[in-house]
């Protein structure tokens, strides 16, 4: 059994919320990455994870009415995979969520130094998981 760390509790009414904001941080960090010229990616890649966070958030609400509070961040991809369960829950889009995840703790905490490259994959990494993200929550009207 996996441990999920610390949850809430959620209405499931609110992962429209979640998804609200989640499409708004993904549609930002592509306007961002096509706009962007500077070799500084870690802004970059934080809306991008930003978005993949909120777009969990939905996903975890509506399926099981809760959502990560945990400070480790990588515990929301056990709370997703836990909230969809083992017939939903598509291991390759949680693995990548689980990696993104990582990558904010690199880019925001690390001092480790993302170049546009990097932060441009992030994006494309966030928009694979976004796109299952969306079937899955089309399958779950809340």
């Amino acid at each position: 059994m996996v441990r999920l760390g610390s949850t809430t509790t959620e209405d499931v009414s609110r992962a429209a919320k979640y998804l609200s904001i989640g499409r708004a941080l993904h549609r930002n960090s592509q306007e961002l990455e096509a706009i962007s010229e500077t070799r500084y990616g870690n802004g970059l890649a934080i809306i991008a994870i930003h978005a993949a966070i909120a777009y969990t958030d939905a996903l975890t609400i509506a399926y099981r009415g809760i959502k990560s509070q945990d400070g480790d961040h990588s515990r929301a991809a056990d709370v997703l995979a836990h909230a969809l369960g083992q017939d939903r829950a598509h291991a390759g889009h949680v693995a990548k969520l689980r990696g993104i995840l990582q990558a904010k703790s690199d880019a925001s905490y690390s001092g480790q130094y993302y170049t546009l490259d990097d932060g441009r994959r992030i994006v494309r990494e966030t928009t694979e998981f976004v796109r299952w993200a969306e079937e899955m929550l089309a399958r779950r009207p809340f």
